[in-house]
């Protein structure tokens, strides 16, 4: 299986899982989950940016 396929399946196990176990509602768990996870692919994407950026003068080149 290619990383890709394996991550989503990680993924996809600990959202069922939260959503069974956290003793919320289905509707609010998937809100939680939503939240976060748009969180976390924030937090993804501005490292992304970071290192995607040329590295600058001042920093030495360093990232």
């Amino acid at each position: 299986m290619q990383p890709r396929g394996q991550l989503w399946f990680a993924l996809e196990g600990i959202c069922q899982d939260f959503r069974t176990y956290s003793g919320l509602s289905e509707k609010e768990s998937l809100e939680v989950l939503i939240v976060v996870l748009t969180n976390m692919l924030a937090e993804q994407k501005t490292e992304l940016e970071r290192l995607s950026r040329p590295p600058s003068p001042e920093s030495g080149g360093a990232p």
